[in-house]
């Protein structure tokens, strides 16, 4: 084998042109496998910071009958998986924990996660520095340290060596830090620090058990499978609902449960079948590579076959000279395998900047083991891929007849030429797939624009605010700094109005609840109404331009003290109400107090969350004169540019109260505009990855037609001097690579059919099998099979007949 390298290295020398070709078409189609399964393996198979993330899990609970399918668990359900320590070695949940930071030049908010005890440990994390929270922290009143992410360290703290010990003020409260997690380890994400939860003994009883605010995650014993700590949850579950309580009546009425589910899958979310898509299409650009360095293998190998007969006919073995074509496969591979790694490492710094914002926290452009043994795997796949087909042409090789020959029989007659047009047509095929693929995506994503969110964002900029319990520890106090903010706000020259809310659109934020309808008491078996709930000021739907069906807005009387009010969505008063009128009937529930709520107005229903995947639940909004919101978010409609307007918000926040942090200033175009960022990143990715396909495969259309015309110039020079015209000609090679093109798209067309089905949970309005689609990428390759036939026919129809009928 070391002798048919150096034979190969000798061989490819006196060829730099086809080698540089070689190499780059493998280079680009290895690239772009390595960069895209960098992220796959970073997002779904091994999370940054999380050891052996097979056995992690995240439990979830469902309501089949309230349509709820996956959503956080209760303190008491939490208690139930960490306390079945045969199965999970450690549990732990995680709750909100936003801090003011007020230790800087000026205050700020920093994203926090309070957390149980054994956080740390289901993930196999360890600090950097210090340690983590011990059992006696995670205890009310008692949880007054605090573990640093590592960014937050070097953002905040210079990276201090020296900062474990030290106090900050958080939330206007003394925590001392007592670790700092490593570069790796930041989940949730986007997470500054950790903080131990500190839930009361109250928190963890059978009362509390339907009250579902919490995420939780276990790390299974090594050595026990998914299903089977699936199972047992589940088994979990199914005790509760035969042990005869009260709560066993419910969670039989509303078809309550638990599961788990794969860490890996928890964290891609949604992204977990672009990302595959994208894995696959770039596979097909490989492949399509690999057709075209088959090709020119081909044609290659075809020029040398008086050279290969000579060495057969001076004892090489055929096995020795299949092994020589493998070698300067490998050799091939072999280079565009580095060079493709270089374009990978480069592909992922540019992805990662050209990625949505949120998506690219805690992954990092790097070229780790798996990602070298899935380039290497590709590499001699690639390699036996295009190396195979003439190595097998010369396992055929006529020895005898080629050297009886003239030079142009044995790998020179139709059946190479044949062979060379079979992986035309695979890569026209292939090119299609990609082409219907990207056009569904785009068609869909220009569906999803259009969606009318149910209110108008334009002129909107928002931000968040939260309040420390130890200043406004009251819903009075807290009401009072709104008021006064909202007032300021409203009078600020170029607003048009300004509201309060705690679960505005687009922001995350939004919380759902069961309530009940005084009028319509439930029923045995029945679990009651379910919804979104939101706590709104009075100017809210004026400032966001939802509109008003029935009744009449809040306003400025509807305070403490008077009597509490609500209004509904449309949604919600169509789902509970059918065709009767909500107005003038009570609500009751998602607040704190045991009161219920007139209904006063009924508004249009607003996607919450993503325009493409609205859920239709029904929204009910409290006034926020009338109940608690220590957190909320502002949301300001202005008469110009709103981004303008971020620092008279913080300058209206700060006149207010000085150590107030305001965070995430963000316009609400922008907020809706990036709820389809990974949309339009995947569609971008696909796009390019077609094209390039789709030029892959012009250029071995190119190639085929052109040697073609080369092998034919004697049959057109005859058919020239017998008189044929120059459009005969044209027609002749055109025609050729179309009917080649033609039927690759064919063939594409039913494979498309056939893969599309698996697109269809991807797309929004727009039908898998969209004969508008279908077509127009198909005239599109048809199109440029025409442009790279037309090259070679038009040397075709310069053919003089005096020089062809001399040529050999």
């Amino acid at each position: 084998m070391l002798s048919d390298f150096r034979v190969a290295t000798r061989t490819l020398r006196k060829s730099p042109g086809f080698a540089a070709t070689a190499i780059a078409a493998l280079a680009l189609g290895i690239g772009a496998n390595a960069a895209i399964f960098s992220l796959v393996n970073q997002i779904l198979l091994n999370p940054a910071g999380i050891s052996r993330p097979n056995q992690v899990v995240a439990v979830r609970v469902k309501y089949d009958k309230l349509n709820l399918r996956s959503i956080p668990i209760s303190a008491r359900d939490f208690a139930d998986v960490r306390d079945s320590r045969d199965l999970f070695e450690h549990a732990a949940i995680i709750g909100e924990g936003d801090f003011n930071y007020t230790g800087g030049d000026a205050p700020e908010r920093l994203q926090g996660a309070s957390v149980s005890v054994e956080w740390f440990d289901v993930f196999g994390s360890r600090p950097l520095l210090g340690r983590v929270f011990t059992p006696d922290e995670d205890q009310p009143d008692a949880n007054r340290v605090i573990a640093l992410s590592y960014p937050a360290w070097k953002r905040l703290f210079g990276s201090d060596p020296n900062i474990l010990g030290k106090t900050v003020s958080l939330n206007e409260n003394p925590y001392h830090i007592v670790g700092v997690m490593g570069p790796d380890f930041r989940f949730p994400r986007n997470v500054d620090l950790w903080a131990p939860l500190g839930l009361a003994p109250a928190a963890f009883s059978e009362n509390n058990r339907f009250n579902e605010s919490y995420n939780a995650f276990a790390r299974v014993r090594p050595g026990v499978p998914f299903e089977r700590a699936d199972a047992f949850i589940q088994v979990l579950a199914d005790r509760l609902k035969a042990s005869g309580t009260r709560g066993a009546t419910y969670a039989r009425d509303s078809q309550w449960g638990m599961f788990a589910v794969p860490i890996t899958d928890f964290l891609a979310g949604d992204t977990k079948r672009p990302l595959v898509i994208l894995l696959c299409a770039v596979g097909f650009v490989l492949l399509i590579a690999c057709s075209n360095i088959a090709g020119l293998m081909l044609a290659r190998t075809s020029g040398r076959t008086r050279e290969i007969a000579v060495r057969a006919a001076l004892g090489a073995g055929r096995w020795a000279l299949m092994r020589q074509t493998l070698a300067e496969s490998l050799l091939l591979a072999f280079g565009g395998a580095v060079t493709g790694l270089a374009l990978a490492y480069a592909g992922m710094r540019v992805l990662l900047l050209l990625a949505p914002e949120d998506a690219a926290i805690g992954i990092a452009a790097s070229i780790d083991a798996n990602v070298l043994l899935f380039t290497a795997a590709a590499t001699i796949v690639s390699a036996l891929l295009f190396g195979g087909v003439p190595a097998w042409q010369i396992a055929k090789l006529d020895t005898a007849e080629v050297l009886k020959g003239t030079g142009r029989s044995g790998m020179s007659g139709r059946g190479r030429q044949r062979l060379r047009s079979a992986l035309v047509t695979c890569e026209t095929a292939l090119a299609l797939m990609l082409l219907v693929g990207a056009g569904l995506f785009i068609r869909s994503l220009a569906r999803i624009e259009d969606v009318r969110p149910g209110f108008d964002p334009h002129g909107v900029i928002t931000a968040g605010l939260s309040l420390p319990r130890t200043r406004y520890p009251d819903m009075p106090k807290q009401i009072v700094f709104y008021r006064t903010l909202i007032d300021r706000l409203a009078s600020t020259p170029g607003v048009a109005s300004a509201a309060a809310a705690v679960g505005l659109p687009f922001t995350g934020t939004a919380g759902s609840a069961s309530f009940s309808i005084q009028e319509k008491p439930t029923g045995p078996g029945d679990p009651g109404p379910h919804g979104d709930i939101r706590a709104i000021s009075p100017a809210y739907f004026q400032a966001l331009t939802i509109p008003l069906k029935a009744g009449r807005y809040f306003t400025d009387q509807d305070v403490e003290g008077t009597e509490r009010v609500a209004i509904i969505d449309e949604n919600l008063a169509r789902q509970y109400w059918g065709g009767q009128s909500p107005i003038g009937q009570h609500i009751r529930g998602g607040v704190p107090g045991n009161v219920f709520a007139r209904i006063v107005g009924v508004v249009g229903h607003v996607h919450q969350s993503d325009l493409a995947a609205d859920s239709g639940k029904g929204v009910y909004y409290y006034c926020m004169w009338q109940v608690a919101a220590p957190y909320t978010q502002i949301a300001v409609k202005t008469e110009r540019d709103p981004a303008a307007f971020a620092g008279a918000i913080r300058e209206a926040v700060h006149a207010v109260d000085p150590a107030q942090p305001v965070s995430q200033l963000k316009t609400l175009e922008d907020l809706v505009s990036s709820s389809l960022a990974p949309r339009r990143f995947v569609v971008r990715l696909l796009g390019f990855f077609a094209v390039v396909a789709l030029l892959m495969a012009a250029l071995g259309l190119y190639g085929v037609i052109s040697y073609s015309v080369t092998q034919r110039t004697q049959e057109i020079g005859i058919r020239v001097a017998l008189g044929a015209p120059s459009e005969a000609v044209l027609r002749l090679v055109v025609g050729q690579g179309v009917r080649l093109a033609g039927i690759g798209a064919a063939i594409g067309l039913v494979a498309s059919v056939a893969c599309s089905r698996w697109l269809k949970s991807q797309l929004f309005e727009v039908s898998a099998f969209d004969p508008l689609t279908f077509a127009s990428m198909a005239l599109v390759l048809v199109a440029a099979a025409f442009a790279a036939s037309y090259i070679p026919a038009r040397r075709a129809m310069r053919v003089y007949p005096s020089e062809a009928l001399r040529y050999e």
